[in-house]
């Protein structure tokens, strides 16, 4: 549907950015970060495609690149009801860059905004269970149990299904490991 949308209005950065993002979960690393681009080309003030490129550049293990279309996104938007996922979405790629304590500050930053997805609460728990804090682990364990009862590490596991680089999954899940989530 994205690529029909393309296909109707090329010049339309938000269809732009779905088509980036559809082809990212397809694993089309290069494809989906060009598509990004275009929308960001079209549209440089439109926040959630700055998010989207940082996020991609995130998952094909370019971290370095990735953090500040993060901090740009923000800085575009800073109250967008999106904002949970570029505060979350930043956490998990300090998180892949094995930079907890970064990690954990932006994770719980998404915590903190209203409408924040239960990935953003999940991130915090992995990045608390490779800093070993154990006080505000058992919280955030507590917060993310309210937010969705049942996460596992099977559900994060599932939902990492589009991260390049294998270790960077394990990282996640040695920290979820780390803090006690349950597997299944």
């Amino acid at each position: 549907m994205a690529r029909k949308g393309v296909e109707l209005d090329d010049r339309d950065a938000m269809v732009r950015f779905m088509y980036g993002r559809a082809l990212l979960a397809q694993g089309m690393y290069t494809d989906a970060l060009a598509e990004l681009e275009s929308a960001r080309e079209m549209n440089p003030s439109l926040a959630v495609v700055h998010c989207g490129l940082g996020d991609s550049l995130a998952y094909a293990g370019r971290m370095s690149e990735a953090i500040p279309y993060f901090q740009t996104a923000i800085d575009l938007s800073p109250h967008d009801p999106l904002r949970w996922a570029f505060l979350s979405y930043r956490a998990l790629a300090h998180m892949f860059a094995r930079q907890f304590e970064d990690a954990e500050q932006w994770a719980h930053k998404a915590t903190r905004v209203s409408n924040c997805h239960y990935w953003g609460f999940a991130h915090r728990v992995a990045a608390l269970g490779h800093l070993q804090r154990t006080a505000e682990l058992k919280q955030a364990l507590a917060d993310l149990a309210r937010v969705k009862p049942d996460f596992s590490q099977a559900i994060a596991r599932r939902r990492l299904f589009y991260v390049k680089d294998a270790t960077q999954v394990s990282t996640y899940m040695d920290g979820l490991a780390k803090a006690g989530v349950s597997e299944r």
